[in-house]
């Protein structure tokens, strides 16, 4: 992802005081007019307001600092990576550098330049997301897995599994299914699901031995999603599925449940 920078002019006071712009600081004019060779395009060049620089070899605290980049120096920013931005020096190397640690970087015209750290509405960019849920399947216990994928702010598709534990008999259900949000920037953001998949049941019986049945299901519900962060989003859901069976009346089973969805 490009890295999206806000540009913020310098407060007219702090230049009254006398106070000497990065760019205009021995270092600066030194190597300003310097550029690495096979400079990716579309990049910004901005100039490190601190003492120093950090760069490390991943976006992480795990990995190693093997640059150190100092007062007035050039850098030219590439992209970010949640809290990271990776950023290319004089000489041609790469590195990253924590958001946090650029709140002092300046552009070729003195300005501030201001990196926004990611927030909420990263999330909602991402496109594949993780998630676990646990409910009530028509009297049985149901734990569930899913694998989502967006593919517009409005429409996404997943893979759905769930196993069920019941008095009676257990079963696994395995779905495919496109959901809607007609509302994505929502805090509390609703959806609505159409589905299709398979569900298997193994009756619990200790004398008569019964076989497994395998029934197609329809799938139709709605559901509403509130992110507690960047990554981890609050789901709720009511389902109905309906077992298209072999025998006379098809069946019609209703499921609550709960759970969170993991972006990433």
């Amino acid at each position: 992802m490009s890295v999206s920078l806000v540009q913020a002019q310098t407060d007219t006071e702090e230049q009254a005081s006398g106070e000497t712009p990065v760019t205009e600081s021995f270092s600066a004019q030194q190597f300003g007019d310097r550029a690495p060779q096979q400079l990716p395009f579309d990049t910004e060049k901005v100039f490190v307001g601190a003492e120093f620089l950090n760069l490390y070899t991943g976006p992480g605290r795990g990995y190693v600092i093997d640059q150190v980049v100092e007062y007035g120096e050039p850098l030219w920013l590439l992209k970010r990576r949640t809290d990271w931005v990776k950023v290319m020096t004089r000489t041609g190397k790469m590195g990253w550098a924590k958001i946090a640690d650029l709140d002092a970087v300046y552009g070729v015209e003195g300005e501030q330049v201001v990196v926004p750290a990611p927030g909420v509405d990263d999330a909602r960019d991402r496109g594949v997301r993780f998630g676990f849920t646990y409910g009530d399947f028509e009297g049985a216990n149901s734990l569930g897995i899913s694998l989502g994928y967006r593919f517009t702010g409005n429409i996404s598709a997943e893979l759905r599994a769930a196993q069920t534990i019941g008095a009676y008999s257990d079963s696994q259900t395995y779905q495919v299914a496109l959901l809607h949000k007609p509302f994505p920037e929502w805090r509390l953001s609703p959806y609505f699901m159409l589905g299709t998949g398979i569900n298997i049941t193994s009756p619990n019986a200790t004398i008569v031995a019964t076989e497994d049945r395998q029934d197609t299901t329809m799938l139709s519900g709605i559901g509403v999603t509130t992110h507690l962060s960047r990554r981890f989003a609050l789901r709720a859901e009511v389902a109905n599925h309906y077992l298209l069976t072999s025998r006379e009346n098809n069946q019609e089973i209703v499921e609550w449940k709960l759970g969170f969805d993991v972006f990433m």
